[in-house]
């Protein structure tokens, strides 16, 4: 996509602050969006063709949302790193493969999607995302939970489709978490610790899909708690 197709939209993002450039079939990121570096907010490339994000991509430190599904992005920048404003960050359906460690300076995140980008395994040091309240990492290959995951203040958590086979009981420790999804994943009875129906916040449980034997799961030590923040939760949506 040349320069004179991107005068249009520069010109209006100059006004706004908002930045759409999804699907045009882009190859390479466009140098006319660091003239935004000053008050661009919101940046949309997704459903493009990029392989790569320059470094420069640092300088954009106004930068809030950052979208960038459905690319060929297979590691981000270390500068990534420099983005302190960034809020929510969307990657779903790049192949990234490793977990990108280069967003653990981006310390206001609040929203992470790192749905079907082929991560086998979250680090511990997710910790350092403090702010973090929702989580997506559906369709990956996923196969532990960390300890360091349930250290956060999640309200939301979509784990579908991974390989998890054991829920960890360190969850009682965040007493924001109210949504975990965790269908079609390898959860047994002995995968789902008791202190997780009846010790912790969580009001949606989803298992779909799961080795589990629903008649013995519904007889678990603590499934009548759970069963109350779930009737509750339902009530308030009517």
């Amino acid at each position: 996509m040349g320069g004179n197709n991107l005068s249009v939209p520069i010109d209006h993002a100059k006004k706004t602050g908002v930045l759409s450039l999804q699907g045009k079939k882009i190859e390479k990121f466009p140098e006319d969006i660091f003239e935004l570096r000053r008050n661009l907010r919101t940046l949309d490339l997704s459903r493009n063709r990029l392989e790569e994000l320059p470094d420069d991509i640092g300088c954009l430190q106004m930068l809030r949302t950052l979208k960038l599904e459905d690319n060929q992005i297979g590691v981000l920048p270390k500068p990534m790193g420099n983005l302190g404003k960034l809020e929510a960050l969307h990657l779903t359906g790049n192949p990234l493969m490793d977990w990108p460690t280069q967003i653990h300076r981006c310390t206001n995140i609040k929203h992470l999607d790192l749905s079907r980008c082929r991560i086998s395994e979250i680090p511990d040091s997710i910790s350092c995302l403090k702010k973090l309240d929702y989580l997506c990492l559906s369709n990956n290959r996923i196969q532990r939970i960390p300890e360091g995951m349930c250290d956060l203040k999640l309200v939301e958590i979509d784990l579908n489709q991974n390989e998890v086979a054991v829920i960890p009981s360190a969850f009682t420790k965040n007493e924001s978490l109210r949504v975990l999804r965790l269908d079609y994943n390898s959860i047994t009875i002995a995968g789902i610790p008791n202190e997780i129906l009846a010790d912790t916040t969580i009001s949606t449980l989803s298992l779909e899909g799961n080795p589990l034997d629903v008649r013995k799961f519904r007889e678990m030590a603590g499934y009548d708690k759970y069963l109350e923040r779930y009737a509750a939760t339902k009530r308030k949506c009517d």
